[in-house]
């Protein structure tokens, strides 16, 4: 029986290997597993949506898969949503974002914005750099498919406190990561960095692949 197959998306200045217990953890649970790495310092979103394209293109299990799903981080959740907006993928099965900038994020302004910060901001992050404000403008994409956000908010950012107002994880605010049409949105004691990592949010991305929902 075809099985369904979950793509596994990084963040900006990460890579495969930050997703790999999580790609064995799915695999575990009886998931094929196309854990995607993409040059994300290189090229614009529209552009590294290509990139991933074609990749799970490749993937040998994608053309037979039964359902196809997307579990990301940071900004491989924008990816998923420039994927789907513009693929709808027939079988499209469920998406979990850990972390997602959805409508950006204040660190984001803090370092484009600082005079003496902005060009190191640029060279290091690269093309999708201006794309992860809070005054950026993403794709027109209706969220019409059931997708799970789960949110940390546990910093070990030191900045992070006269950057950021409210619940974050360091990185980006518990309000920035929900989008309207979300089907559910869980807030767990995790950071940013890590969050891939933490078993508790392995088990609400099980959770919500299976039911749609998180385990509250």
């Amino acid at each position: 029986m075809p099985k369904e197959l979950v793509v596994l998306l990084h963040g900006i200045l990460r890579s495969k290997t930050d997703m790999l217990p999580l790609a064995m953890y799915l695999e575990k649970q009886g998931y094929e597993v196309a854990n995607i790495l993409y040059p994300s310092r290189e090229q614009s979103l529209e552009d590294l949506t290509e990139f991933v394209h074609d990749k799970i293109s490749e993937n040998e299990h994608y053309k037979n898969a039964s359902k196809l799903h997307f579990v990301t981080h940071s900004m491989g959740g924008l990816i998923a949503r420039y994927y789907i907006a513009k693929r709808h993928p027939d079988n499209l099965g469920k998406v979990v974002m850990l972390g997602p900038p959805n409508t950006g994020s204040e660190f984001a302004d803090f370092l484009s914005e600082t005079e003496i910060l902005a060009p190191a901001f640029r060279a290091i992050f690269g093309p999708a750099s201006e794309q992860l404000i809070t005054g950026y403008e993403h794709i027109d994409d209706d969220i019409d498919y059931p997708l799970g956000v789960i949110a940390g908010n546990v910093s070990i950012n030191p900045l992070a406190p006269w950057v950021l107002d409210g619940e974050h994880d360091g990185i980006v605010p518990v309000e920035r990561t929900k989008i309207d049409g979300m089907a559910d949105h869980i807030v767990i004691k995790a950071t940013h960095t890590f969050m891939m990592f933490n078993p508790k949010v392995m088990e609400q991305v099980k959770h919500f692949l299976q039911n749609a929902a998180f385990s509250h």
